[in-house]
């Protein structure tokens, strides 16, 4: 038998809530590739991919987004994909400053 404690309720009972108020409807349109190449380096840290999900949808984008940001060259692989390199350009530059 195993025993729930509350970080593990935390992370059963909350994630659609929490994702939400981080993630707006805009940002969940694009795919989780997009979205990492665009702002994984204003991400501090990343922990949504361990919450259970009620949205599956809303589960599997949020795993996936979890597997690039902690893949090596990942995030580089979706900026060369997804940015013009106009906008590479100031995601470096903002990258450099500490953004």
């Amino acid at each position: 038998m195993r025993i729930t404690t509350s970080s593990d309720s935390r992370f059963n009972e909350e994630g659609d809530w929490i994702a939400q108020q981080f993630f707006s409807p805009a940002d969940l349109q694009m795919s989780p590739e997009e979205y990492a190449a665009r702002h994984a380096h204003l991400l501090g840290c990343f922990s949504f991919h361990l919450y259970r999900y009620r949205d599956p949808v809303l589960g599997a984008w949020m795993r996936r987004l979890g597997e690039i940001l902690s893949t090596e060259g990942e995030v580089e692989r979706c900026q060369q994909r997804f940015l013009t390199p106009e906008e590479l350009t100031i995601v470096r530059k903002q990258q450099a400053e500490g953004f």
